[in-house]
């Protein structure tokens, strides 16, 4: 009998998670009811020092559109999306200004959502993922930190490099590109990948086409990320999926028998007990406090018997797991550090 983390939760074989940078007001034309169509969560990303204002930000196309305010940053959350910080002002970050950019920028934005912030993204270019930086990024207590980077994130990578794949029209030159709703989908599918999207806010046309898509365009990537995800795409918040790599990271699994689980009633094991067959104890030593999702799926490796009518116990509850081949199970539940996890069967009749 064993018990091992499944690389994703609910046994998914890859990861598909959305951003826009800018949080802009506009994102309510198209992007988020179509979000709330596909029931895909969406992740924004706020430059702090302008909430709830007019962009004016250099020569950047997006000047002239309103940034979200703090209501209806707020109003993103309660539907299921996510927040990060995209910087205080949206500026080349030097060792003199990363406090504001990094700290106050945090500090200001929880105020405003009543959220805990653990995801800063890098406006402009990866400049802003310079070691200070990101030696900031830890100091202040985020969890991860996405780039520009195209790539995808592997279940073992650095957070503190995320990579995020540009949904964009097309390319700068002189590296043209054609928009393909198909990109990375594929090697995500067979890296079991983390596939970051992010763009800005798309409209009828695409403000930039090197830094936007249009909404047409939106439409046909989330379509074809349900169409060839089916099943086996998991679409997550970054924060949620990013906690699940923490977990998957710090959990640590070990066989226990009754003298060591003692007569906790959460966990306690009688070795008369007919029903228990084995007895885990996970150990999350280690594990940052500021990491606000903590479920994992866990795979049991069972006698093709107990398949007949699987159950588990995790710290005294009973769980229905998922038959997902013969003498497999899985199931998805919330743990802590010292949690017991029992696989059992019925008492023997007769």
């Amino acid at each position: 009998m064993s018990l091992d983390i499944c690389p994703w939760k609910y046994g998914k074989r890859w990861v598909y998670s959305i951003t826009y940078d800018e949080a802009l007001a506009d994102l309510h034309r198209f992007a988020v009811p179509m979000h709330e169509e596909y029931k895909i969560p969406g992740h924004v990303e706020v430059v702090v020092g302008q909430l709830g204002e007019i962009r004016n930000i250099g020569s950047s196309s997006f000047n002239g559109y309103r940034h979200m305010n703090g209501a209806e940053l707020r109003d993103l959350l309660a539907r299921g999306w996510g927040v990060g910080n995209h910087s205080w002002s949206h500026e080349i970050i030097t060792p003199e200004t990363v406090d504001r950019e990094i700290g106050k920028a945090k500090q200001v934005l929880e105020e405003a959502l009543s959220e805990s912030i653990i995801l800063y993204c890098s406006p402009g270019d990866n400049t802003n993922m310079a070691d200070h930086v990101l030696e900031a990024c830890r100091r202040y207590g985020y969890l991860g930190a996405m780039s520009l980077t195209d790539a995808l994130n592997l279940p073992g990578d650095e957070l503190f490099w995320i990579n995020r794949t540009a949904l964009h029209d097309h390319y700068y030159p002189p590296f043209y590109s054609a928009y393909d709703p198909f990109r990375n989908i594929r090697q995500a599918q067979e890296t079991q990948g983390w596939l970051i999207d992010y763009c800005h806010c798309p409209l009828e046309t695409a403000v930039h086409p090197n830094k936007d898509c249009s909404e047409a365009q939106l439409r046909q990537r989330l379509e074809t990320v349900l169409s060839e995800g089916g099943d086996a795409v998991w679409c997550a918040v970054p924060e949620e999926a990013l906690s699940y790599h923490l977990m998957r990271r710090f959990a640590r699994i070990e066989t226990v028998g009754d003298g060591e689980v003692g007569g906790d009633p959460q966990g306690g094991l009688k070795r008369e007990d007919p029903e228990v067959a084995q007895c885990f104890r996970i150990d999350l030593s280690g594990l940052p406090e500021e990491v606000p999702y903590r479920s994992l799926t866990l795979e049991a490796g069972v006698p093709a018997a107990w398949c007949r009518d699987p159950r588990v116990v995790v710290d005294g509850m009973d769980l229905l797991p998922e038959v997902v081949r013969p003498g497999v199970l899985h199931f998805t539940t919330q743990v802590r550090d010292g949690s017991i996890v029992k696989t059992r069967v019925e008492p023997p009749t007769g």
